[in-house]
């Protein structure tokens, strides 16, 4: 029984261990290239002048598809991280109001627990905000990846 129970927490211990770092990133943690692996691969293709025969007349159109899609991803990637930077803040700023209300030991009850509906309230909405900002993140991602592709695949 011993072994068994050593042999399943192994094999959990295994699959944890080979669980890649990148399922877990956060949005816009990943570089362009790991963001878009066959888009990428294609416009370093497109920049080396090695693109396939049917897209080597078309280079040039295929360089402008990629710069159009590298170019959108700074500017989304910097949008959900200033979303991240804001919700981190408001929440160092919320526990540092709740420390202040709430001394060890509590004088003002009503006081205290003001401060802590207040933290959670805004902390609540600033969590909204970044949630938002990571589901426009991913959306944007996908329809550049669409247009990029629909774009490719017409000069075909």
């Amino acid at each position: 029984m011993q072994l068994k129970k050593l042999g399943i927490a192994g094999a959990a211990l295994a699959l944890t261990l080979t669980v890649t770092t990148s399922a877990f990133a956060r949005a816009g943690d990943r570089p362009f290239a790991e963001t878009y692996p066959v888009a990428s691969a294609l416009c370093v293709k497109a920049h080396a002048g090695t693109l396939g025969s049917k897209l080597q007349p078309q280079a040039a159109a295929v360089i402008t598809s990629c710069d159009t899609l590298e170019n959108a991803y700074g500017p989304l990637v910097s949008t959900v991280d200033a979303a991240e930077s804001t919700y981190l803040g408001v929440v160092s700023t919320q526990k540092g109001l709740v420390t202040a209300a709430c001394p060890r030991p509590v004088t003002d009850q009503s006081a205290c627990a003001a401060a802590r509906a207040t933290a959670k309230s805004t902390v609540a909405a600033a969590k909204t905000t970044e949630q938002t900002a990571v589901t426009a993140y991913h959306t944007a991602v996908d329809a550049n990846r669409t247009t990029f592709w629909n774009a490719i695949s017409a000069l075909r």
